[in-house]
């Protein structure tokens, strides 16, 4: 245990000045008595200088003032030291010895207190011993190995360690000792509480069991009478009823239904069932009446099981694929027509937490919308395929949902986010409103305001459009390997796929998909799966691979020491003499290029601003001569004045980045030195922290190696070349640069004069291509536009991963834009590289030199956001002259007239609409509404004459009446005014209940204009990608048409050949991107792959690049992403 004293130094004496011996002073307030240098005695009288032995002996060895003691404590310390020696002469063995532990004493002292340098010089002198070679001749080491053995030193050793390993054996045995008391004390501890709390213990009584949720279940153990429950359970609606199997009868006379009158795409009404008219499985036929109006309904028809739904709810939760209907509601409360109103549709999503316990609707005129189980109608009959009853324009997207159900894509939205999105058949700037779960509410400022709630995975949106166009034109090669995508152009909406909390109860969720016998005839290829049964996704992972994947990240931090020799700094003018014995990188070839400044006499300070409102840090690099620089400009100045061989990439002003660190695993089973046996200018150790398992043979490379089909011509006479002699600092006089800076114009509209690098750090990418200087510019090794064909120069390491196979890091903190590595290995051909992939394996080392297919497709986008003023306008005025109508055309019509038929209800197709250049065409009304209208026209121009000539009937009636009865008799005269007050109230009545009959039939037919009134539809998929091949066969020649009638893609193939860069591994949130360089070449056909850091990278973090691929591009090929990241898109391929 540590002693701790008081700050006083005893040795300090202050000693009486001679010449002021007659000052008025007082002995104790300039002279300090010497004290004992035991902390416990502390004695100040009788002192003795102390040996070595006894300095040891109190633990004031380090202290050289403590050379004091007093008798009693010498006497303590020599008797200790001679029992010692006594052990050590007999031949006792010095562990078995019972020895007083040793004291160790901290003295706080001061800056005032410590020893002057000739005191401790001086002290350090006594100390010393000078061997004397003795008169006989012997050396020191012959003498000490004389020692050893007349002591029995050797033999001291040998029972020692045998006595350690019996005292720990020993120590063991106690230790299990005591861990089994412990173990029955506290099983007995336990009973006893037990005991105690059984007397208060309610009686637990067993009901039956509580559905809380879509994934928890209620167990009881085995004899332990308790109710064990999932944790953290979210209690559903309250209105959602138990899971259960899902249940259809058959319908019985007298019955009430819901049943379509007009078109799969109006509203649903109310009916009741009169008679059976056929009963066939799947394919029965009612005989129906519809309640509304019934006294003018009409006759009964006949409708077939898949047009009518139950009247009730469904006793249970509805599994996805089942054929529904279920109410629209519209967010204009105006819209009393359609909201409220039952639609038919497919059951997309279950309730479950993610989506506050409501389905997902998706409704055959393209709508989607989340409904509560209570406005849910199950339709009575349904196809052995569910998605053969919806609607043409439908069918197949619902059918690729339900058959790769539960997982699915989305586009990941955040609001305010902005998408271009198809409406209408032209595609629109839209804004994200809201994100509902698996829904998005659009809004689009050009079309007045109009807001729409869309699905995540619709087409609609332009990135899932994007991808679903590139797998339609990929789908026309009859061979294709997995490539990776080295020049994918960034977007905020990012693709994801998953479950999206559809997982949770795969026995209620997951659809009836049948599976097919074979694969769909005239297709070139298999579909991305060969059944249309769902795989299943790993999940969490076991604990195993938790484990292995928490180890192969464990490490610890080493930080390199240097002398901090402080260069008082004089104003003078640098040169070359400022940097001292020089500065060659060469020297220190394996370290980080942060650290060589610092080991060439360079500082790298935290400094600390202080302001009169805020405070902040900075770095600052201090040269060998003293210079400050607080910037990489000042630093590069300094480098050109000085003629110093570093390099301005080797300094950095980032201050997270610290470049003294350097990480190394805890564990290495399998230990490396250079993985790439001398090819690189810097080793690269690999390293297996789970297992005995080395990495595959690689023929390593760090250069490019075309094969004899790839036309790579490297003759630097074709090159843009600058004559710069002031390391390309100026970029308006670099043509290399310049050649950089124009090629932005092509995406950018305007020239970017900041693109490329600054001071060797590339921070966004340039996704027109980087031009670097090349071997025909006069600039030298130092240039600013030279990074790529520079050699490796950071410190990487090769590591095996728990899930994601060989992976690499870094050794020292990256600074952000800083370059890290190329991808090499062989070039192929198109032709070869899926022959290669198809026979040989290994496709996942391939990546695309797709430079000229990334910039056609970035600049058909330009081209699509710019509009024509004079198009748009007439576009709009298009959609007023349509007056905003929102009908369309209908599946099928019926008409009171026609003849019932079964065969002809069950074709549910439906023609595709009536579109204008820019528009839908308005709907127009039945023939039956046009009779109707007619009718009523008719009807009432019949009644104006009828009146006028009643009129003038009576007239002439009365008249003649008059003249002819004028002398007749009074009673006569009576009766005849009786009879005709009766005949006009008989033509009253008649004419009342014809008025009341033709207003009834006038109601009758507005709610049947109401039933037959649809919403405008909008299709999930949008017109362009139903007419994908003619938009393919239209597409612009392409600049690699121009090389030649057979060019493809060319193919930088990693498998067997190769550098550090193949072993990079994919993150969907990547700490590296990928950047095109034009070196040695500017053939647009092969550009140089590089990668730069993202952000600022810390040591021993794994570096990850985003590997691009399309998802569904390999036939019968799925890959699942491990790369844990929080915005994960779940899927490779």
């Amino acid at each position: 245990m540590a002693e701790i004293i008081d700050i006083s130094d005893d040795d300090v004496v202050i000693e009486e000045d001679p010449k002021k011996k007659g000052t008025n002073t007082t002995a104790g307030s300039n002279k300090r008595a010497f004290r004992c240098l035991n902390s416990d005695c502390r004695a100040e009288e009788k002192l003795i200088k102390a040996e070595e032995y006894v300095r040891r002996y109190f633990g004031v060895l380090p202290y050289p003032k403590k050379k004091r003691v007093c008798e009693s404590c010498l006497s303590e310390a020599q008797q200790q030291q001679d029992s010692l020696v006594d052990c050590l002469t007999s031949g006792r063995l010095l562990l078995a010895e019972k020895i007083p532990p040793p004291k160790t004493t901290v003295v706080l002292t001061d800056s005032d207190s410590d020893p002057s340098d000739d005191e401790v010089e001086s002290s350090g002198l006594e100390s010393e011993y000078v061997f004397e070679e003795e008169e006989d001749g012997f050396s020191l080491e012959e003498t000490i190995l004389a020692l050893t053995k007349e002591l029995g030193l050797y033999r001291q050793v040998k029972e020692g360690a045998k006595h350690l390993e019996d005292e720990l054996l020993k120590i063991q045995e106690s230790f299990s000792n005591l861990e089994s008391e412990y173990s029955k004390t506290e099983t007995s501890l336990d009973n006893v509480r037990k005991d105690f709390y059984n007397t208060f213990r309610l009686e637990i009584m067993w009901q039956n069991a509580l559905d809380i949720g879509p994934s928890s279940t209620l167990t009881q153990q085995d004899g332990s009478g308790e109710v064990i429950a999932e944790s953290s359970v979210v209690v559903p609606n309250e209105n959602l009823p138990p899971v259960g199997p899902l249940q259809r009868w058959e319908l019985a006379p007298n019955e009430m239904v819901y049943a379509m009158k007009y078109s799969l795409f109006a509203r649903w009404v109310q009916a009741q069932i009169i008679e059976v008219e056929t009963r066939k499985p799947n394919n029965t036929a009612y005989r129906i009446r519809y309640n509304r109006n019934a006294k003018g309904a009409g006759l009964p028809r006949i409708i077939p099981g898949r047009q009518l739904a139950y009247y009730e709810p469904c006793a249970t939760r509805i599994p996805v694929g089942t054929r529904i209907i279920a109410k629209y509601k519209d967010d204009d409360p105006k819209n009393t027509t359609i909201s409220g109103s039952f639609y038919v549709g497919i059951v997309a999503e279950i309730p479950t937490v993610a989506n506050k316990y409501r389905y997902l609707i998706f409704f055959d005129d393209g709508y989607a919308q989340y409904v509560h189980h209570a406005d849910i109608r199950v339709v009575a009959e349904s196809s052995a395929c569910s998605w053969e009853d919806v609607s043409s324009d439908s069918r197949e997207f619902i059918k690729e949902y339900l058959q790769m159900y539960p997982e699915r894509p989305m586009v990941r939205l955040q609001k305010w986010n902005y998408v271009k999105t198809e409406w209408n058949g032209r595609w629109w700037r839209a804004q994200v409103k809201e994100v509902d779960g698996s829904l998005v509410k659009m809004f689009f400022p050009p079309l007045e305001g109009r807001c729409e709630w869309i699905y995540r995975g619709s087409t609609r949106l332009s990135p899932l459009f994007h991808k679903k166009m590139n797998i339609q034109a990929q789908a026309e090669q009859p061979v294709r390997a997995i490539r990776r995508r080295t020049a994918a152009l960034p977007s905020r909406a990012v693709v994801e796929y998953g479950t999206f909390g559809q997982d949770q109860d795969l026995d209620t969720a997951t659809p009836a998909v049948p599976t097919p016998s074979a694969e769909v005839p005239g297709q070139p290829r298999s579909v991305a799966r060969k059944s249309t049964s769902r795989p299943s996704r790993p999940g969490t992972p076991p604990k195993e691979v938790l484990l292995k994947v928490e180890q192969e990240s464990r490490g610890f931090t080493n930080q390199h020491s240097f002398q901090d020799k402080v260069v008082k700094f004089a104003t003078h003018l640098c040169t070359s003499q400022c940097l001292g014995a020089g500065d060659s990188m060469k020297k220190y070839k394996g370290l980080s290029p942060l650290l060589q400044p610092l080991l060439f006499g360079w500082r790298r300070q935290f400094v600390k601003i202080c302001r009169k409102t805020v405070n902040r840090y900075e770095i600052y690099y201090t040269a060998p001569c003293g210079r400050r620089l607080g910037s990489i400009e000042d630093v590069f100045k300094y480098l050109l004045m000085t003629e110093s061989n570093l390099e301005v990439d080797c300094f950095s002003f980032e201050l997270s980045v610290m470049v003294t660190h350097e990480w190394e695993p805890f564990k290495k089973i399998v230990d490396i030195e250079d993985f790439s046996k001398g090819e690189e200018n810097v080793p690269i150790s690999c390293v297996n922290s789970l297992e005995e398992v080395l990495p595959q043979e690689l023929r390593y490379c760090n250069v490019r190696i075309p094969t004899e089909d790839v036309p790579l011509d490297l003759d630097p006479d074709f090159l843009v070349c600058c004559d710069c002699t002031d390391e390309c600092r100026d970029k308006s006089k670099c043509e290399c640069w310049q050649q950089t800076i124009a090629n932005t114009k092509i995406l950018e509209r305007q020239e970017n004069q900041s693109a490329g690098y600054t001071y060797r750090r590339l921070f966004e990418q340039v996704q027109s291509g980087i031009y670097e200087c090349n071997t025909k510019c006069k600039c030298s090794n130092h240039c600013l536009n030279k990074v790529v064909q520079h050699p490796l120069r950071l410190k990487l390491q090769l590591f095996k991963t728990a899930r994601r196979g060989w992976g690499v890091r870094t050794l020292h903190d990256v600074p952000r834009g800083g370059f890290i590595c190329v991808y090499v290995g062989r070039m192929l051909n198109e032709a070869i590289a899926n022959e290669e992939g198809k026979i040989m394996g290994g496709d996942d080392y391939y990546a695309e030199l797709d430079y000229i297919e990334v910039m056609e497709r970035a600049k058909e986008g330009y081209e699509d956001e710019a509009v024509n003023i004079e198009e748009d306008t007439l576009y709009q005025a298009d959609l007023n002259d349509q007056g905003g109508s929102e009908s369309n055309d209908s599946d099928s019509l019926f008409s009171e007239n026609d003849t019932d038929n079964t065969k002809e209800d069950t074709d549910f197709s439906h023609p595709s609409c009536i579109r204008r250049s820019g528009g839908v065409a308005k709907r127009e009304k039945s023939a039956r509404l046009q009779e109707r209208a007619a009718k009523r026209s008719r009807s009432s121009s019949q009644q104006k004459k009828e009146d006028s000539s009643r009129s003038n009937s009576d007239d002439d009636l009365a008249k003649s009446k008059k003249s002819k009865n004028k002398g007749k008799k009074e009673d006569d005269s009576k009766k005849e005014d009786k009879e005709g007050d009766k005949e006009s109230s008989d033509k009253d009545d008649k004419e009342g209940k014809k008025e009341s009959k033709e207003k009834d039939e006038d109601e009758a037919e507005e709610e049947d204009e109401d039933d037959e009134k649809q919403r405008q539809p909008q299709p999930f998929v949008p017109r362009q990608l139903m007419e994908a091949n003619t938009a393919l066969a239209k597409r612009p020649k392409s600049i690699r048409d121009y090389f030649g009638t057979d060019e493809a893609v060319y193919i930088m193939d990693a498998k067997h050949t190769g550098n550090i860069g193949r072993f990079l591994n994919h993150s969907c949130e990547p700490n590296v991107f990928v950047q095109n360089v034009f070196v040695d070449t500017h053939d647009l056909r092969f550009p140089w792959i590089a990668f730069f850091a993202i952000s600022n990278i810390k040591a021993g973090t794994e570096l990850t690049w985003d590997y691009s691929y399309d998802v569904g591009s390999v036939a019968g090929k799925i890959k699942y992403c491990y790369c844990g990241a929080r915005k994960c898109r779940g899927r490779l391929l």
